[in-house]
């Protein structure tokens, strides 16, 4: 059995492989089959991911291709994702940072405009994303002038990166 040390009580931890929780995040996201360390002594929980920018990349692409309007959460996972504040972020829409606040905070709805905006423009500011064009401007005129009423969760396998999206 493999073990580790604990990132938050020092112990000895063993290392398990099951489906992780990702909620830090700020969305929900299940990764699959990871190895992840167990504390018996504190209880921590700390998954190990050997390709975070790999696995930053596939959920990216995993929000863009959401079928339903964006939700506040995953506009502010998009924004921190191609690295902009939310006044930089802001002047690209052309709304005040005030404005892109009360959106991601889910006190304003997102405009169906500005949500294909965000999708266009984040799948452009990072070259490693544009494998994903073609596919979002086949989903863009389908894509559900709400978001969804349950927190669609998302499924992903770091080991192949894909994703799915959880029923």
């Amino acid at each position: 059995m493999k073990t580790e040390r604990c990132a938050n009580c020092g112990e000895i931890a063993k290392v398990t492989r099951k489906n992780y929780e990702f909620k830090e995040m700020g969305i929900p996201v299940v990764l699959q089959q990871i190895n992840v360390i167990e504390c018996p002594h504190c209880g921590n929980i700390d998954p190990i991911i050997p390709n975070m920018d790999g696995l930053m990349r596939v959920l990216a692409l995993a929000v863009l291709s959401n079928p339903n309007k964006l939700c506040g959460e995953e506009v502010r996972f998009l924004r921190k994702y191609v690295n902009k504040s939310a006044v930089e972020f802001s002047r690209f829409l052309h709304v005040d940072h005030t404005h892109l606040s009360k959106i991601e905070n889910d006190r304003y709805e997102i405009a169906n405009q500005t949500d294909k905006l965000i999708r266009l423009m984040v799948i452009n500011m990072d070259p490693k994303l544009a494998d994903g064009i073609k596919d979002l401007m086949k989903l863009m005129p389908n894509i559900a002038d709400s978001c969804s009423e349950e927190k669609q969760g998302i499924q992903i396998d770091p080991a192949t990166g894909t994703y799915q999206y959880a029923s």
